[in-house]
């Protein structure tokens, strides 16, 4: 389901891409710049609160990976006010620091919130739906 302003939905879908990109960059602050100071991820792969939180919990991830693409599709986004709730489906390629490469497809199920004139995850929950395919 879509629905909600158009102009909204274009800077939620905006998010999700500089978020992705973030990630494949490895560019902690361009994350960090995609929540809420309050941001909460909940589900696979952890657990955080907060952008501290969330700082620690990259730098985790990021002692085992090497690279990780990180590609997303946007399969709803609701829009009501300064608030948003959206569904998103992601396929990760994670490479280790081994040498040892693993894929995942995983969804996500988001709330947003304008901050500022800016929309920014407010609530990631995530699991993961096929591992290493």
């Amino acid at each position: 389901m879509f629905s909600g302003p158009i102009d909204d939905r274009l800077s939620i879908r905006e998010r999700f891409d500089s978020y992705s990109d973030a990630v494949t960059r490895q560019a902690l602050d361009d994350y960090l710049d995609c929540w809420t100071d309050d941001g909460a991820r909940f589900g696979a792969g952890g657990e955080c609160q907060g952008i501290g939180a969330l700082r620690a919990h990259w730098h985790g991830i990021w002692k085992a990976l090497s690279q990780m693409a990180f590609m997303t599709q946007i399969g709803s986004i609701v829009v009501d006010g300064a608030s948003a709730t959206a569904r998103s489906y992601c396929l990760e390629t994670l490479c280790f620091h081994d040498g040892t490469t693993r894929q995942l497809v995983g969804a996500y199920d988001d709330e947003l919130r304008r901050v500022d004139g800016e929309w920014r995850f407010a609530v990631r929950r995530y699991r993961i739906l096929v591992k290493d395919i």
